[in-house]
Protein backbone atom coordinates (compact mmCIF):
# COMPACT_ATOMS: atom_id res chain seq x y z
CA UNK A 1 0.00 0.00 0.00
CA UNK A 2 2.77 2.35 0.72
CA UNK A 3 3.92 2.16 -2.84
CA UNK A 4 0.26 3.79 -3.97
CA UNK A 5 0.42 6.55 -1.60
CA UNK A 6 1.96 9.05 -4.33
CA UNK A 7 -2.13 9.42 -5.43
CA UNK A 8 -3.72 8.59 -2.41
CA UNK A 9 -6.05 6.16 -4.34
CA UNK A 10 -6.18 2.66 -5.77
CA UNK A 11 -7.75 3.20 -9.02
CA UNK A 12 -7.86 6.16 -11.76
CA UNK A 13 -9.65 6.48 -14.68
CA UNK A 14 -8.71 8.86 -16.97
CA UNK A 15 -10.65 10.77 -20.24
CA UNK A 16 -8.61 11.49 -22.65
CA UNK A 17 -9.16 14.15 -25.67
CA UNK A 18 -7.27 11.73 -27.63
CA UNK A 19 -4.04 9.01 -27.95
CA UNK A 20 -2.02 10.87 -30.40
CA UNK A 21 1.87 11.27 -29.69
CA UNK A 22 1.92 14.59 -27.68
CA UNK A 23 2.94 16.44 -24.23
CA UNK A 24 -0.67 15.86 -22.81
CA UNK A 25 -0.94 12.39 -24.11
CA UNK A 26 2.80 11.04 -23.17
CA UNK A 27 2.61 12.73 -19.30
CA UNK A 28 -0.73 10.49 -18.58
CA UNK A 29 0.90 7.47 -19.97
CA UNK A 30 3.73 8.22 -17.60
CA UNK A 31 1.98 8.84 -14.46
CA UNK A 32 -0.41 6.22 -14.99
CA UNK A 33 1.81 3.72 -15.68
CA UNK A 34 3.90 5.31 -12.73
CA UNK A 35 0.56 4.32 -10.24
CA UNK A 36 0.65 0.86 -11.86
CA UNK A 37 4.05 -0.05 -11.03
CA UNK A 38 3.36 0.80 -7.38
CA UNK A 39 0.45 -1.69 -7.35
CA UNK A 40 -2.24 0.49 -8.35
CA UNK A 41 -5.19 0.24 -11.01
CA UNK A 42 -5.45 2.62 -14.10
CA UNK A 43 -7.60 2.88 -17.38
CA UNK A 44 -8.07 5.41 -20.30
CA UNK A 45 -10.67 5.84 -22.12
CA UNK A 46 -10.29 7.50 -25.66
CA UNK A 47 -10.42 7.15 -29.18
CA UNK A 48 -7.95 4.92 -30.62
CA UNK A 49 -4.62 6.11 -31.17
CA UNK A 50 -0.65 5.29 -31.52
CA UNK A 51 -0.40 5.68 -27.42
CA UNK A 52 -2.29 2.81 -27.08
CA UNK A 53 0.13 0.35 -27.52
CA UNK A 54 2.95 1.76 -24.95
CA UNK A 55 -0.34 2.99 -22.04
CA UNK A 56 -1.14 -1.03 -22.71
CA UNK A 57 2.71 -2.26 -22.28
CA UNK A 58 2.68 -0.41 -19.27
CA UNK A 59 -0.51 -1.82 -18.04
CA UNK A 60 -2.61 0.85 -18.34
CA UNK A 61 -6.11 -0.73 -19.59
CA UNK A 62 -7.78 1.10 -22.51
CA UNK A 63 -11.00 1.49 -23.73
CA UNK A 64 -11.87 2.65 -26.93
CA UNK A 65 -14.11 5.41 -26.46
CA UNK A 66 -15.94 8.16 -29.26
CA UNK A 67 -16.01 11.22 -27.90
CA UNK A 68 -17.57 12.63 -31.51
CA UNK A 69 -19.60 10.38 -31.74
CA UNK A 70 -23.86 10.86 -31.00
CA UNK A 71 -25.49 8.66 -28.45
CA UNK A 72 -24.67 6.53 -25.24
CA UNK A 73 -23.55 3.80 -27.24
CA UNK A 74 -20.25 5.20 -28.22
CA UNK A 75 -19.71 5.84 -24.49
CA UNK A 76 -21.21 3.08 -22.45
CA UNK A 77 -17.34 1.37 -21.93
CA UNK A 78 -16.15 4.94 -20.57
CA UNK A 79 -18.84 4.95 -18.08
CA UNK A 80 -18.84 1.27 -17.27
CA UNK A 81 -14.76 1.82 -16.67
CA UNK A 82 -15.59 5.02 -14.55
CA UNK A 83 -18.05 3.36 -12.09
CA UNK A 84 -14.93 1.01 -11.21
CA UNK A 85 -12.59 3.61 -10.02
CA UNK A 86 -11.98 6.05 -7.52
CA UNK A 87 -11.67 8.80 -8.98
CA UNK A 88 -11.65 10.29 -12.67
CA UNK A 89 -9.63 12.60 -14.47
CA UNK A 90 -10.93 14.19 -17.10
CA UNK A 91 -8.83 16.28 -20.08
CA UNK A 92 -10.30 19.40 -20.80
CA UNK A 93 -10.97 19.58 -24.61
CA UNK A 94 -13.37 19.30 -26.85
CA UNK A 95 -16.20 16.83 -26.68
CA UNK A 96 -14.08 14.93 -23.72
CA UNK A 97 -14.68 17.89 -21.10
CA UNK A 98 -18.60 17.37 -21.87
CA UNK A 99 -17.83 13.92 -19.61
CA UNK A 100 -16.80 15.52 -16.51
CA UNK A 101 -19.87 16.24 -14.92
CA UNK A 102 -21.32 12.48 -15.66
CA UNK A 103 -17.99 11.48 -14.62
CA UNK A 104 -18.24 13.48 -11.71
CA UNK A 105 -21.68 11.78 -10.77
CA UNK A 106 -20.91 7.74 -11.76
CA UNK A 107 -17.50 8.24 -9.74
CA UNK A 108 -18.13 10.55 -6.98
CA UNK A 109 -14.71 11.86 -7.40
CA UNK A 110 -12.87 13.93 -10.07
CA UNK A 111 -10.68 16.20 -11.43
CA UNK A 112 -10.49 18.15 -14.74
CA UNK A 113 -6.84 18.69 -16.39
CA UNK A 114 -6.78 22.01 -18.13
CA UNK A 115 -3.70 21.14 -20.29
CA UNK A 116 -4.34 24.48 -22.59
CA UNK A 117 -5.51 27.92 -22.11
CA UNK A 118 -9.04 29.23 -23.11
CA UNK A 119 -7.74 31.21 -26.64
CA UNK A 120 -6.38 28.10 -27.39
CA UNK A 121 -9.34 26.08 -27.58
CA UNK A 122 -10.58 28.96 -29.70
CA UNK A 123 -8.09 28.83 -32.17
CA UNK A 124 -9.21 25.26 -32.58
CA UNK A 125 -12.85 25.29 -32.61
CA UNK A 126 -14.05 28.65 -33.18
CA UNK A 127 -15.03 31.25 -30.30
CA UNK A 128 -18.39 29.53 -30.18
CA UNK A 129 -16.85 26.88 -27.95
CA UNK A 130 -16.24 29.09 -25.16
CA UNK A 131 -19.84 29.21 -23.48
CA UNK A 132 -19.23 25.09 -23.52
CA UNK A 133 -15.61 24.82 -22.32
CA UNK A 134 -16.99 27.06 -18.95
CA UNK A 135 -19.51 24.42 -17.58
CA UNK A 136 -16.85 22.02 -16.58
CA UNK A 137 -14.86 24.84 -15.04
CA UNK A 138 -17.60 26.09 -12.95
CA UNK A 139 -18.76 22.44 -12.36
CA UNK A 140 -15.17 20.96 -10.92
CA UNK A 141 -14.65 24.91 -9.04
CA UNK A 142 -18.25 24.54 -7.26
CA UNK A 143 -17.96 20.84 -6.07
CA UNK A 144 -15.98 20.03 -2.89
CA UNK A 145 -15.38 16.35 -4.36
CA UNK A 146 -13.85 17.67 -7.79
CA UNK A 147 -10.67 20.05 -8.41
CA UNK A 148 -9.69 22.05 -11.52
CA UNK A 149 -5.68 20.91 -12.64
CA UNK A 150 -3.66 23.62 -14.05
CA UNK A 151 0.05 23.81 -15.74
CA UNK A 152 1.64 26.37 -13.84
CA UNK A 153 1.11 30.20 -12.00
CA UNK A 154 0.94 31.37 -15.09
CA UNK A 155 -1.42 28.89 -16.68
CA UNK A 156 -3.61 29.61 -12.99
CA UNK A 157 -4.09 33.16 -13.67
CA UNK A 158 -5.08 32.82 -17.19
CA UNK A 159 -7.78 30.36 -16.28
CA UNK A 160 -8.94 32.68 -13.38
CA UNK A 161 -9.42 35.73 -15.13
CA UNK A 162 -11.25 33.89 -18.35
CA UNK A 163 -13.68 32.16 -16.17
CA UNK A 164 -13.84 34.43 -12.80
CA UNK A 165 -12.96 31.52 -10.76
CA UNK A 166 -11.07 31.36 -7.91
CA UNK A 167 -7.57 30.76 -8.04
CA UNK A 168 -7.51 29.03 -5.03
CA UNK A 169 -9.83 26.29 -6.62
CA UNK A 170 -7.26 25.42 -9.26
CA UNK A 171 -4.23 23.36 -8.09
CA UNK A 172 -0.83 22.97 -10.05
CA UNK A 173 -0.26 19.57 -11.81
CA UNK A 174 4.03 20.01 -13.36
CA UNK A 175 4.48 19.58 -16.70
CA UNK A 176 6.65 16.37 -16.04
CA UNK A 177 8.99 13.75 -17.82
CA UNK A 178 10.59 10.80 -16.64
CA UNK A 179 14.06 10.85 -16.17
CA UNK A 180 15.32 7.31 -15.99
CA UNK A 181 16.00 6.87 -19.52
CA UNK A 182 17.52 10.67 -20.16
CA UNK A 183 20.84 10.46 -19.48
CA UNK A 184 22.75 13.42 -19.05
CA UNK A 185 25.20 14.07 -21.90
CA UNK A 186 26.04 17.67 -22.56
CA UNK A 187 26.11 18.96 -26.63
CA UNK A 188 28.82 20.30 -28.61
CA UNK A 189 30.45 23.82 -27.67
CA UNK A 190 29.28 24.74 -31.64
CA UNK A 191 26.30 23.59 -32.77
CA UNK A 192 25.94 22.45 -36.00
CA UNK A 193 22.26 20.81 -36.34
CA UNK A 194 18.83 22.84 -34.95
CA UNK A 195 16.32 20.44 -34.22
CA UNK A 196 12.49 21.81 -34.20
CA UNK A 197 10.64 18.14 -33.29
CA UNK A 198 6.88 19.24 -32.74
CA UNK A 199 3.37 18.62 -33.61
CA UNK A 200 3.06 20.79 -36.80
CA UNK A 201 0.10 22.69 -36.17
CA UNK A 202 -1.33 26.20 -35.64
CA UNK A 203 -0.17 26.86 -32.22
CA UNK A 204 3.28 25.23 -32.54
CA UNK A 205 4.08 27.08 -36.21
CA UNK A 206 6.12 29.76 -34.38
CA UNK A 207 8.80 26.61 -32.98
CA UNK A 208 9.73 25.62 -37.05
CA UNK A 209 9.27 29.70 -37.73
CA UNK A 210 12.23 30.41 -35.43
CA UNK A 211 14.50 27.33 -36.29
CA UNK A 212 14.17 28.29 -39.95
CA UNK A 213 15.55 31.62 -38.98
CA UNK A 214 18.09 30.53 -36.55
CA UNK A 215 19.52 28.02 -39.37
CA UNK A 216 19.22 30.97 -41.54
CA UNK A 217 21.06 33.59 -39.34
CA UNK A 218 24.16 31.06 -38.93
CA UNK A 219 24.30 30.10 -42.90
CA UNK A 220 24.27 34.22 -44.14
CA UNK A 221 27.13 34.41 -41.43
CA UNK A 222 29.20 31.19 -43.29
CA UNK A 223 29.23 29.07 -40.64
CA UNK A 224 28.22 25.31 -41.22
CA UNK A 225 24.46 24.70 -39.73
CA UNK A 226 21.64 22.26 -40.93
CA UNK A 227 17.98 22.14 -39.77
CA UNK A 228 15.73 19.33 -39.04
CA UNK A 229 12.00 19.46 -38.73
CA UNK A 230 10.97 16.53 -37.21
CA UNK A 231 6.86 15.90 -36.50
CA UNK A 232 3.58 15.50 -38.13
CA UNK A 233 0.65 17.67 -38.42
CA UNK A 234 -1.44 19.72 -40.81
CA UNK A 235 1.17 22.52 -41.32
CA UNK A 236 3.55 19.82 -42.89
CA UNK A 237 3.49 20.91 -46.14
CA UNK A 238 3.55 24.39 -45.03
CA UNK A 239 6.41 24.40 -42.98
CA UNK A 240 8.57 22.38 -46.69
CA UNK A 241 7.47 25.47 -48.55
CA UNK A 242 8.82 27.98 -45.99
CA UNK A 243 12.43 26.17 -45.64
CA UNK A 244 12.54 26.18 -49.19
CA UNK A 245 11.84 29.91 -49.77
CA UNK A 246 14.00 31.18 -46.65
CA UNK A 247 17.23 28.48 -46.88
CA UNK A 248 19.14 26.93 -49.57
CA UNK A 249 18.60 23.51 -50.93
CA UNK A 250 20.65 21.33 -49.09
CA UNK A 251 20.90 21.69 -45.12
CA UNK A 252 17.55 21.18 -43.86
CA UNK A 253 14.99 18.54 -44.26
CA UNK A 254 11.86 17.70 -42.66
CA UNK A 255 11.42 14.13 -41.34
CA UNK A 256 8.45 12.07 -39.74
CA UNK A 257 7.75 12.11 -36.02
CA UNK A 258 10.32 10.17 -34.43
CA UNK A 259 9.44 6.44 -33.05
CA UNK A 260 11.70 7.62 -30.41
CA UNK A 261 11.87 11.48 -29.25
CA UNK A 262 14.37 10.96 -26.36
CA UNK A 263 17.22 9.23 -29.01
CA UNK A 264 16.28 11.85 -31.27
CA UNK A 265 16.60 15.05 -28.88
CA UNK A 266 20.10 13.58 -27.86
CA UNK A 267 21.21 13.60 -31.53
CA UNK A 268 20.84 17.13 -32.17
CA UNK A 269 22.54 20.00 -31.03
CA UNK A 270 20.40 22.72 -30.23
CA UNK A 271 16.71 22.02 -29.93
CA UNK A 272 14.01 24.80 -30.44
CA UNK A 273 10.98 23.97 -28.42
CA UNK A 274 7.90 24.45 -26.62
CA UNK A 275 6.27 22.48 -23.82
CA UNK A 276 7.42 18.95 -22.95
CA UNK A 277 10.04 18.72 -25.32
CA UNK A 278 11.96 21.79 -23.87
CA UNK A 279 12.00 19.57 -20.71
CA UNK A 280 13.21 16.83 -22.47
CA UNK A 281 15.88 18.52 -23.92
CA UNK A 282 17.24 19.98 -20.61
CA UNK A 283 17.34 17.22 -19.13
CA UNK A 284 19.19 15.68 -22.04
CA UNK A 285 22.17 18.57 -21.68
CA UNK A 286 20.97 20.28 -24.98
CA UNK A 287 20.78 24.21 -25.68
CA UNK A 288 17.23 25.14 -26.19
CA UNK A 289 15.37 28.07 -27.56
CA UNK A 290 11.90 28.16 -26.32
CA UNK A 291 9.70 29.60 -29.26
CA UNK A 292 6.02 31.43 -29.16
CA UNK A 293 4.41 34.21 -31.11
CA UNK A 294 4.90 37.47 -30.53
CA UNK A 295 2.69 40.26 -31.21
CA UNK A 296 2.63 40.63 -34.66
CA UNK A 297 2.61 37.53 -35.91
CA UNK A 298 6.24 36.30 -36.02
CA UNK A 299 8.32 33.64 -34.15
CA UNK A 300 9.97 35.26 -31.22
CA UNK A 301 12.47 33.09 -28.62
CA UNK A 302 14.34 32.88 -25.34
CA UNK A 303 17.46 31.10 -24.49
CA UNK A 304 16.51 28.17 -21.68
CA UNK A 305 19.35 29.45 -18.79
CA UNK A 306 19.25 28.21 -15.37
CA UNK A 307 17.66 32.16 -13.98
CA UNK A 308 14.81 31.79 -16.60
CA UNK A 309 13.93 28.34 -15.88
CA UNK A 310 10.46 28.89 -14.00
CA UNK A 311 9.48 31.65 -16.22
CA UNK A 312 10.77 29.68 -19.84
CA UNK A 313 10.05 25.86 -19.04
CA UNK A 314 8.40 24.95 -15.77
CA UNK A 315 5.34 26.92 -16.61
CA UNK A 316 4.20 26.55 -20.12
CA UNK A 317 2.30 29.12 -20.32
CA UNK A 318 4.54 31.65 -18.88
CA UNK A 319 5.51 34.61 -20.80
CA UNK A 320 9.40 35.14 -20.92
CA UNK A 321 10.31 38.53 -22.36
CA UNK A 322 11.05 37.29 -26.46
CA UNK A 323 13.40 38.34 -29.36
CA UNK A 324 13.36 37.76 -32.68
CA UNK A 325 16.96 39.23 -32.87
CA UNK A 326 18.75 35.68 -34.50
CA UNK A 327 22.01 37.04 -33.24
CA UNK A 328 21.25 37.48 -29.72
CA UNK A 329 19.53 34.56 -29.61
CA UNK A 330 22.85 32.36 -31.08
CA UNK A 331 24.94 34.15 -28.70
CA UNK A 332 23.05 33.77 -25.51
CA UNK A 333 22.98 29.78 -26.31
CA UNK A 334 26.66 29.63 -27.23
CA UNK A 335 27.61 31.48 -24.11
CA UNK A 336 26.20 28.20 -22.18
CA UNK A 337 28.71 26.15 -20.39
CA UNK A 338 28.50 22.67 -19.08
CA UNK A 339 27.78 24.38 -15.77
CA UNK A 340 24.82 25.78 -16.79
CA UNK A 341 23.75 22.99 -18.75
CA UNK A 342 24.08 20.82 -16.00
CA UNK A 343 22.13 23.27 -13.39
CA UNK A 344 19.11 22.99 -16.17
CA UNK A 345 19.15 19.28 -15.56
CA UNK A 346 19.08 19.51 -12.14
CA UNK A 347 16.03 22.20 -12.42
CA UNK A 348 14.08 19.48 -14.67
CA UNK A 349 14.43 16.86 -11.88
CA UNK A 350 13.96 19.21 -8.93
CA UNK A 351 10.32 20.76 -10.26
CA UNK A 352 8.88 18.64 -13.54
CA UNK A 353 10.25 15.05 -12.92
CA UNK A 354 7.51 12.59 -12.88
CA UNK A 355 8.05 12.17 -9.07
CA UNK A 356 7.24 15.69 -8.29
CA UNK A 357 4.25 15.66 -10.55
CA UNK A 358 2.90 12.60 -9.03
CA UNK A 359 3.53 13.76 -5.42
CA UNK A 360 1.28 17.06 -6.62
CA UNK A 361 -1.43 14.95 -8.46
CA UNK A 362 -1.65 13.24 -4.95
CA UNK A 363 -2.05 16.14 -2.91
CA UNK A 364 -4.67 17.09 -5.68
CA UNK A 365 -6.92 14.33 -5.75
CA UNK A 366 -6.71 14.18 -1.57
CA UNK A 367 -8.42 17.69 -1.76
CA UNK A 368 -11.79 15.94 -3.78
CA UNK A 369 -12.01 13.36 -0.78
Amino acid sequence: MGRRRELGVDSVCCLLHNLIPGGSGWQWVHLLGRHVERGGRATICAPPGPLAEPARAAGIEVVPTSWAEEGEAARAGAWDAIERHDVAIVHWDHMVMEAFVPALKLCGRAALVAHQAPHGLARWFGPEILPSVRVPIEAAAAESNAVVLVRGEAHRRRIADAFEVPPDRLRILPASIPLAGVAFRPAAAEPVEVLAMVRLSPEKEPVPRLAIELVRAQLDAGRPCRLTVAGDGPLRDEMMMLCEQRLPAGPWRVERAPRDPIARLAAADLVVAQGLTTLEAAALGRRVVVAKAVDDGRAGGIVLTPDGYDEAARDPFGQPPLSTDTERLWAEALALGDRDLRALRQLVEKRNSLKVASRALGRALKATA
